[in-house]
């Protein structure tokens, strides 16, 4: 359980902890995804703790939840430019995209930009990923449970429907439809088997 190892971490962390936990508590536009992003973070790396501990563990720990915290948190920039003191964010991981629904997950968030229109609810983004423009105004729309794997490419003015899988080192050009499967370069879009998405 992580709740001895938080307690210890939090006592030597404390002037970290408190502008953390002042954001948390008081961020009122964005709380319900921040809240979604942990349950979803803890559900992936199997913690039984509640939201707060869980915060301060994946904030301390997991860059790339760092990043997605202070994505959320970005309206107040005030705060946001006190905690990036604190807790560094990851370097190579830019998140870039006005509607981030809640849910997020960034496995290994190395080198990876996220310039979307919209990303839905639940969706999952490896390492080396470009999610990106084309031009000025061509970016794409990822639905819900989406799952983009390593060195994956989703460029333009295109949508990913919900449900699909964009499979490692893909390019996608081109609109995917709900519940398919994208591999390839250029990507050819098959039917998805199943329908579990993590």
């Amino acid at each position: 359980m992580i709740s001895n190892k938080i307690l210890f971490i939090n006592v030597l962390n404390l002037y970290r902890i408190i502008p953390l936990l002042v954001c948390y508590f008081s961020e009122k536009d964005e709380r319900n995804k921040i809240d979604m992003d942990i349950e979803r973070w803890k559900k992936i790396k199997k913690i039984d703790s509640d939201n707060v501990q869980a915060l301060l563990y994946f904030m301390i720990f997991m860059k790339e939840f760092r990043n997605l915290f202070l994505y959320r948190i970005n309206k107040r920039k005030v705060w946001g430019r006190i905690l990036k003191l604190f807790f560094i964010p990851l370097e190579g991981l830019y998140i870039c995209t006005p509607k981030i629904g809640g849910g997020l997950f960034i496995q290994h968030g190395f080198s990876t930009i996220i310039a979307a229109k919209e990303i839905g609810q639940n969706c999952w983004i490896n390492q080396q990923v470009t999610i990106g423009y084309t031009d000025d105004n061509a970016c794409p729309i990822i639905g819900d449970n989406v799952c983009v794997y390593c060195g994956a490419k989703i460029l333009g003015d295109i949508i990913v429907g919900d449900r699909s899988i964009i499979g490692a080192g893909a390019v996608v050009i081109r609109n995917v439809n709900s519940d398919s499967l994208a591999v390839g370069v250029p990507a050819k879009i098959k039917k998805k088997y199943g329908n579990e998405v993590l």
